[in-house]
């Protein structure tokens, strides 16, 4: 099994900021907050989703990486 790596919780509040200012809309049900966008191709991949234990589903890691990337928080990441 693969161990869980911890982000920082101002880094998870900034992704889910940034997701909303990219035009997803969240929707939270039964444990699962749920991405959707109204644009479908390999820059806006749909199913992004967040369980409730903090995991990502694939689509969601890969824009996690791409946030990563813009480095918003030197001194903490």
């Amino acid at each position: 099994m693969k161990k869980a790596t911890l982000v920082h919780p101002l880094m998870s509040e900034a992704f889910l900021i940034w997701l909303e200012k990219l035009g997803y809309k969240g929707v939270a049900r039964a444990g699962v907050i749920s991405f959707y966008h109204e644009i479908n191709n390999r820059n806006f991949p749909r199913g992004v989703m967040i369980l409730e234990n903090g995991r990502l589903n694939r689509p969601a890691a890969k824009l996690f990486e791409e946030f990563k990337k813009h480095d918003p928080f030197n001194e903490v990441a």
